[in-house]
């Protein structure tokens, strides 16, 4: 039986590496994903029986350097048994009780390299212990769990910035959303007769799906007073269609339509962005198309959550812009329902203005309908608007502009967008 001890340890508390102190298994090493690390270890320099006091040197080493003093206090708090080891051969002799602590605070500051603790308690050997009472020859220390084992992917969770959902560009400071990289499904699987029927529609797989990077989309399409600053600070000539040179008085915020694809170009090299091609146009605004998943025999699979508008299956005239709202009219872009935004939070991709893109007019693969614009002379034109229906105002919807050529003909207006640099 025990004798209570009132014991005054002087322990340096030693700098060492993150050594493991497992304890011997059968079990494989892969039973568990934890292990016990070191956090401290203090040597045993002094012993004074009769006495129940046990005073810990805790320097300020890597482990703890950044922990406040109530937090290296809560690590007494927490744990009130620390095992005992004897030095010459590392192995367990006992625990120390720990049944209350004394902190000498006095002149603490940051510049102390050490901070002492008064320890009460007791030391209980094991059975088969050798050592009986605590001696020199001992030292304690305090262990914590942690993971050896990380699946590959959490590795890198949190050690990077992740990009901004929304930034505003530097030159036209117009706010722009981010649209994340990954596979996309374009198109729709219903109906052959359309140009925007995807043969591969209903059987998605990486082969027949687009792979899109990460880029940054502007939420609203560019306006006619946007526009017009370009003009003038390019000293460029204002379109034809804008009567005494300027826009139709208390439209500024209106979007700028009937541009030729030359002169979104032009505005798009000055800007300092580009023009999206149609893959990007649509992922947009309607979002990826499709979720990945792992099946059980560890093939992937890929479910379709494609929907026909920026807000779902089923129209409303209230969040799009077309001949069924009739309005008759384009409306202001900042006066659009943020109920119809894209998943990716971009406004106005549903009607209201038909938008420029930089992809040519072409047959989608693996489709066979024949039609004479298919080719490299006309661009695809994307989003519909207020005199166009509902049908061909989808996300998916495609018509084209170019007739007789690019320079010539006011189709559309348009949005840009800019590459996410990682």
């Amino acid at each position: 039986m025990k004798n209570l001890l009132l014991i005054l340890f002087v322990l340096g508390i030693v700098m060492t590496p993150l050594v493991s102190q497992e304890e011997p298994s059968e079990e494989s090493p892969f039973a568990s994903t934890k292990k016990k690390v070191q956090l401290w270890k203090g040597e045993v320099v002094g012993v004074y029986k009769n006495r129940l006091w046990i005073k810990v040197r805790i320097y300020r080493n890597q482990r703890i350097s950044k922990l406040s003093l109530n937090e290296i206090k809560s690590l007494f708090a927490d744990t009130k048994e620390f095992p005992v080891y004897q030095k010459l051969t590392d192995l367990k002799q006992g625990v120390l009780v720990v049944r209350d602590t004394v902190w000498e605070e006095k002149n603490i500051s940051k510049k102390n390299q050490f901070i002492e603790v008064v320890l009460v308690g007791d030391y209980k050997p094991d059975l088969n212990s050798k050592m009986k009472e605590i001696t020199t020859d001992a030292y304690i220390s305090s262990y914590i769990e942690e993971d050896f084992f990380t699946e590959p992917d959490a590795f890198f969770k949190g050690r990077f910035t992740p990009p901004r959902k929304t930034v505003f560009h530097p030159k036209d400071r117009k706010e722009m959303v981010l649209v994340t990289r990954g596979l996309f499904l374009y198109g729709q699987g219903t109906d052959p007769s359309s140009d925007s029927f995807n043969p591969y529609y209903l059987e998605p797989k990486p082969s027949n799906l687009k792979e899109i990077p990460s880029f940054y989309i502007d939420k609203f399409e560019v306006t006619n007073a946007e526009y017009a600053y370009f003009l003038k600070q390019t000293n460029t000539q204002n379109p034809p269609h804008w009567i005494g040179g300027k826009y139709p008085e208390g439209e500024g915020d209106f979007p700028v339509i009937h541009l030729t694809y030359r002169e979104v170009e032009r505005y798009a090299s000055w800007v300092g962005k580009r023009i999206p091609n149609e893959w990007e146009w649509e992922k947009a605004a309607r979002g990826p198309g499709v979720i990945e998943f792992t099946n059980r025999d560890e093939t992937l699979g890929y479910q379709i959550i494609a929907t026909k508008y920026p807000f779902g299956d089923e129209y409303d005239s209230l969040y799009c812009n077309t001949r069924e709202s009739k309005l008759g009219k384009a409306q202001s872009v900042f006066e659009l329902s943020t109920e119809g935004a894209s998943p990716y939070g971009a406004i106005g991709m549903c009607g209201n203005a038909p938008e420029w893109t930089s992809s040519d007019y072409q047959l989608y693969p693996g489709h066979h309908i024949k039609n004479f614009s298919f080719g490299k002379i006309y661009k695809v034109v994307r989003g519909g608007s207020y005199s166009d229906s509902a049908k061909n105002s989808t996300a998916s919807a495609r018509s084209y502009g170019g007739i007789p050529n690019l320079s010539e003909d006011r189709r559309a207006g348009f949005r840009l967008v800019m590459d996410y640099r990682d």
